[in-house]
């Protein structure tokens, strides 16, 4: 087997002093003392782990995580690799609001040692998993977990609940991680410090991504700032990069593209005049281009909120997907 640790000293005192600039940069009213004892210690404690780890034997038998779907997926696969045995129900390019379990799914779920989902009935097919697991099997809502205010979804069948979207923040995000790390910490105690190193360099890496985000985007004009997109899931996205954000319907979860839907928005394309209207990787363009052939405004998508992108494609980690969005609403808003 091999540990997700492809890293060297330097790789790891770089992690240290990299999350600190982020921190800075960021602005935030946080501050990081670093010294030489304090970097000797992590670098003492990679090399310790390093030298005691002792690879998992083929066949040998590993903690099954399985996730409800591929943003959560990722995290464990950043934080673990295959040091645990790693499954998603819903995969990419699925819509997980709207997934039916399939066989399978349930084999996955009756053999997890460990099942992450995000709540705030994201997965409004929850409970028939939840009914699947095993009675030792622990199971963790991620987004009813982390410390984080909520923003009620804007309109639609779901107006007023908690919008379960939190991860398209990324300092959000860093809270997923955390604790995902902490659960896997509990749950393989033998693996722990690995999983605290990779999740220092990954939280590192997010960093990183906020602060190009919060750049780049700044880049786009006040007047230019609102994004109209199919399901209004940008919601903790724009309350981080200062956008206005309006979708033609609420939730995915709920019906899609109704007459009433469009005429609304309609009325918002027109009264705002974006620079174009977007829909999401896991939902069809056709409602957007309805919008857009009344309002002659532009298309452009797809964005990923719900689902990262087939593995291989740029958009295939969470990174990535965030990357995909900001050119894309750069190159729609920008001017």
């Amino acid at each position: 087997m091999t540990y997700f640790i492809n890293f060297d000293i330097i790789s790891l005192m770089k992690i240290v002093f990299t999350t600190t600039n982020y921190l800075e940069v960021s602005q935030l009213r946080f501050k990081t003392i670093l010294n030489k004892s304090a970097v000797f210690l992590l670098v003492l404690t990679f090399m310790m782990v390093t030298a005691s780890a002792q690879p998992v034997q083929a066949g040998e038998e590993r903690t099954v995580v399985v996730t409800s779907f591929t943003i959560l997926e990722d995290i464990v696969n950043q934080i673990a690799g295959d040091m645990v045995d790693s499954r998603v129900l819903a995969p990419a390019g699925a819509e997980v609001h709207e997934w039916e379990l399939i066989p399978e799914n349930f084999i996955d779920l009756e053999e997890a040692d460990l099942f992450f989902y995000n709540g705030f009935n994201l997965e409004v097919w929850l409970g028939q998993a939840l009914n699947t697991l095993d009675e030792e099997a622990e199971y963790m809502a991620l987004g009813e977990e982390v410390d984080a205010e909520t923003i009620p979804i804007q309109l639609g069948d779901y107006e007023g609940d908690p919008d379960p979207h939190l991860w398209m923040d990324p300092l959000i995000y860093i809270e997923y991680v955390k604790a995902v790390n902490e659960k896997l910490g509990e749950i393989d105690p033998d693996n722990a410090l690995v999983y605290e190193i990779n999740t220092a360099r990954y939280i590192s890496k997010i960093w990183k991504l906020h602060a190009d985000l919060h750049q780049d985007l700044a880049q786009i004009p006040a007047n230019s700032r609102v994004l109209v997109t199919s399901e209004a899931a940008f919601v903790y996205f724009a309350d981080r990069y200062e956008f206005e954000h309006h979708g033609i319907w609420g939730s995915n979860a709920e019906e899609e593209g109704t007459p009433d839907q469009i005429a609304r928005a309609v009325d918002i394309v027109q009264d705002y005049n974006p620079g174009g209207i977007f829909y999401e990787s896991t939902i069809s363009d056709r409602h957007v281009r309805s919008v857009a052939g009344d309002t002659n405004s532009e298309v452009y998508g797809p964005l990923y909120v719900d689902s990262t992108a087939e593995p291989g494609e740029p958009a295939d980690n969470y990174i990535g997907m965030m990357e995909v969005n900001r050119d894309l609403i750069l190159e729609a808003l920008k001017n």
